[in-house]
């Protein structure tokens, strides 16, 4: 098992609180300005940048990588992982991922079609 991935595994998730904790300020700075007839559309679009962030790219990265851990070390994906709501995002956001970081952090090479057998959808 890689502890890098572990690692980094750790810092998506506080990569995510600090998202949260940057989106509650810019909400406090948003309603200060209205309330007090400014604008406050510049710190509603870095909110914006910043929710869609964190829900996107972050949330898809700390799932590739739980779930290339869960490759390296041998689990099925069913008992990872219940189910999928949303197959689109599994096999073009993070199948590819994964297999970036099982080919990067252990001695196996793999492909695309390796992961989705592995989650059964080959």
């Amino acid at each position: 098992m890689s502890i890098e991935l572990k690692i980094k595994s750790k810092h998506l998730g506080k990569e995510a609180q600090i998202i949260r904790f940057e989106e509650r300020k810019l909400k406090k700075q948003a309603k200060w300005l209205r309330e007090h007839q400014k604008d406050d559309t510049v710190v509603m679009q870095d909110w914006f940048s910043l929710n869609d962030h964190r829900r996107t790219d972050v949330r898809y990265e700390n799932r590739a990588t739980f779930l290339a851990r869960a490759y390296i070390k041998g689990k099925p994906y069913n008992t990872v992982e219940s189910k999928r709501h949303n197959e689109w995002v599994f096999q073009c956001k993070i199948t590819p991922r994964i297999v970036a970081m099982v080919n990067k952090y252990s001695n196996n090479r793999v492909d695309g079609s390796t992961i989705l057998a592995w989650a059964n959808l080959d």
